[in-house]
């Protein structure tokens, strides 16, 4: 009897779930463009089956079932690393831990992908195809041409403090005028104050003791994904402070929103977000 191979489609399913940790059976959906989802659990229950990915789904009576949520298990772990030659270690040995996570981390990994499914669905097709080609051939820089990427990358990337600021995503784009580096950073729902102050604090901590300023960029970009409107007005009461000891010549804004005005975007499908904007330079 032949053994049973990984389909192209089951491949992406599973390069998607290695660069953002957690995914539903929505968000994979989503990114495959696939308009029927028996056809998506029919795959996600093949894999879960031949245990390479762990699956967590739980009934909740009287209310609205969410959607199971996906990671890789130790199987579809060897399986990328023997997949994809340039696959970080060290990033594979974190996901080790994964089967433990919290719950907190679990939906953080989750609204990174929803981020990324909100803002840039004109380049949703593509989006699978890219990471294998990133994870097999490496990550090549075109002008003008828009970058997303998760922490599974950033040991490749030519920005040399973007371990160090800690974001939960991340975006690349060269223009004419430069390059525009973007974080962006999902806050728990129940994030005490003293996490908001270090996250902040390690920015700018970061910006000053690095060297970083180099001529072809442009400006950093910080985007705040906040559980609600008291956190950002915390947020922007303590950035007023660091931004008064802010000598760099490059400008740095930062942007905030909470997750409500980033999935009403999803439901009416145009218009805004809202961007709160505080920027260096004002």
């Amino acid at each position: 009897m032949s053994k049973k191979i990984i389909t192209n489609r089951e491949q992406r399913i599973l390069t998607l779930i290695l660069s953002f940790r957690f995914l539903n059976s929505k968000q994979i959906q989503q990114f495959l463009s696939h308009k029927d989802h028996r056809r998506i659990n029919s795959w996600l229950k093949d894999l879960v089956e031949r245990q390479y990915l762990e699956r967590d789904f739980k009934i909740v009576f009287g209310t609205l079932t969410k959607p199971a949520v996906y990671s890789l298990s130790p199987k579809g772990r060897k399986y990328v690393r023997e997949t994809y030659p340039l696959v970080s270690k060290k990033y594979l040995r974190r996901l080790r831990e994964d089967k433990k996570r919290s719950k907190g981390f679990r939906i953080r990994c989750q609204i990174v992908a929803d981020f990324y499914l909100i803002l840039f669905v004109s380049q949703i097709t593509e989006f699978p195809q890219t990471l294998e080609t990133w994870l097999t051939e490496g990550i090549k820089y075109k002008p003008d041409q828009f970058l997303f990427f998760t922490p599974a990358f950033y040991e490749n990337l030519e920005f040399s403090i973007l371990p160090k600021l800690k974001s939960n995503a991340y975006c690349y784009i060269k223009r004419k005028d430069g390059i525009t580096h973007t974080m962006i950073y999902v806050l728990d729902a129940y994030i005490p104050r003293l996490m908001l102050r270090y996250i902040l604090k390690n920015i700018f901590t970061t910006l000053d003791e690095e060297y970083w300023e180099d001529e072809i960029i442009s400006s950093l970009h910080f985007y705040f994904v906040c559980p609600n409107n008291m956190v950002i007005v915390y947020l922007r009461r303590l950035l007023s402070l660091f931004l008064e000891r802010y000598y760099g010549e490059k400008p740095i804004i930062f942007h905030f929103a909470t997750r409500n005005q980033l999935y009403r975007r999803q439901k009416e499908k145009s218009g805004e977000i809202g961007w709160i904007d505080v920027s260096s330079t004002d």
